[in-house]
């Protein structure tokens, strides 16, 4: 359950001017932004956003089981229910979410990374609730909006907090870690993306790296020593004099190091060094970073004095994220095959791990690559589109369908010798596939979320997640 929060006392701590129904107290069961997903006793806080505004939504809400409103607009209709009006209702939520972390007793992570932060999380999250209740934000609730609405809706209860932080700017990362004031920060990987707005490879490390601006003194750093400006890293948080700093990796300088797996029954046994310590435990089929990834959970055990055991055993059954590498077992058009769904993003790092995962497994059938645009790369856009052409030319794989305006430079690239095929919209793309499908044959479907190869996935799937 949340704090013990009511209509009055956020009228109060906001400084709202509020309106009550018959003067009676509302107790609050958590915040809302989506009149879609509400539930009963929530309120709604209506956001003014590029596309939408939330004052537009109100008797929606109310309809849908909200007990009351948050607003910054009284000029529009609003339904016979309290409200509390604010003059910004995002910087409400903030207030909320500072409060809310003053107010309950728990540890904080804080978690960010070009690649790998989301399931890394889940990751964290599987881990830790073996030996406490654990709350962690959804993927999607990692920007300004997000991160404060999440932290507001943070059961008092929970022994860990696990907040995944995304940016697309300088200085939003250090705006949200400071909100988390986080005991653990973690860093996933500095890569090329979102370099339309930050430019350069550089910057990204400049911009993840506020984190550490925020953890606090006696707390915990974590980061990959594989990534890209790492030493940087490092120097940073011994800089500011962070009490713990841990390194994992495939590096021999890492304090965690990964030692590779062994293939064990349907599972993998990863190894690695603890420290002066070997130690293994099994996780399901997944691309290696995934293991490299799971070694900052040993950092946490170090940290928290945690029986790592216990928390290594949560990763026995663990399941991406959808989207990320997840397999699928499908069946469409009468034919039976398998999806790796790795359709909810693309950066260069991620995609070049997906095609290594996709050329190393087995399959019966013929495998199929399905690659969209990688977004928001800005003036590198092509280049680092070209980059992928020795990866695939190095791979097994029996056909290359492309779309999206960057990948047909790719696409114009590639070797006359692979079998290849361009596409300027997913129908055209649905109905090959439909002719050319056969039983056991394996699809790689990876792209940036706008692309849409999501909504493909969705159509031909035709049978839950299996992995």
């Amino acid at each position: 359950m949340l704090i013990d929060w009511n209509f009055k006392k956020l009228g109060k701590i906001l400084k709202a001017v509020t309106k009550e129904k018959n003067k009676q107290d509302v107790k609050i069961n958590g915040f809302s932004i989506d009149t879609r997903s509400i539930k009963k006793g929530e309120i709604f806080c209506a956001l003014k956003g590029n596309n939408h505004d939330g004052h537009d939504y109100l008797n929606q809400a109310y309809n849908n089981g909200a007990s009351c409103l948050m607003l910054s607009d009284t000029n529009k209709y609003i339904p016979n229910i309290p409200y509390i009006a604010v003059e910004n209702v995002l910087e409400s939520i903030e207030k909320i979410a500072k409060k809310t972390r003053k107010s309950i007793n728990t540890r904080f992570i804080a978690i960010t990374g070009s690649v790998g932060k989301t399931g890394t999380k889940e990751m964290i999250k599987s881990a830790l609730e073996s030996v406490g209740k654990t709350f962690a934000n959804k993927g999607s609730y990692n920007n300004h909006i997000g991160v404060p609405l999440s932290m507001s809706n943070t059961p008092n209860d929970s022994k860990y907090c696990i907040y995944e932080l995304g940016m697309n700017r300088i200085g939003e990362i250090k705006k949200l870690s400071n909100l988390v004031s986080p005991e653990v920060g973690i860093i996933t990987a500095i890569e090329n993306s979102h370099l339309k707005g930050l430019k350069t490879l550089e910057n990204i490390a400049d911009a993840k790296s506020e984190l550490l601006n925020n953890i606090q003194k006696d707390g915990c750093f974590i980061y990959n020593a594989d990534t890209n400006f790492s030493d940087q890293l490092e120097k940073k948080a011994q800089k500011l004099k962070i009490k713990t700093i841990i390194s994992y990796g495939k590096t021999s300088e890492a304090n965690i190091k990964f030692l590779g797996k062994i293939r064990y029954k349907n599972k993998y046994l990863i190894k690695a060094k603890y420290f002066n310590q070997e130690i293994s435990w099994k996780m399901p089929d997944l691309a290696e970073h995934w293991y490299i990834n799971s070694l900052c959970i040993l950092g946490i055990a170090k940290y928290y004095n945690l029986n790592f055991n216990s928390l290594l055993k949560g990763l026995e059954n663990f399941e991406l994220p959808p989207g990320r590498g997840n397999v699928i077992h499908a069946q469409k058009w009468s034919k039976k095959f398998f999806i790796i769904d790795d359709s909810y993003n693309s950066s260069p790092a991620s995609l070049e791990a997906s095609l290594k995962k996709f050329n190393e497994l087995h399959c019966r059938g013929k495998k199929i690559a399905i690659l969209g645009d990688m977004n928001e790369l800005g003036e590198k856009s092509e280049s680092l589109h070209l980059n992928m052409k020795k990866v695939i030319e190095k791979t097994n794989i029996d056909k290359i369908f492309t779309i999206g305006k960057y990948m047909r430079v790719l696409y114009r690239a590639l070797s006359p010798s692979i079998e290849k095929e361009h596409f300027n919209n997913i129908l055209k793309l649905e109905q090959i596939l439909k002719k050319i499908l056969r039983s056991n044959d394996m699809l790689l479907v990876k792209g940036s979320n706008s692309v849409g190869l999501h909504l493909l996935v969705k159509k031909i799937a035709g049978a839950k997640n299996d992995l």
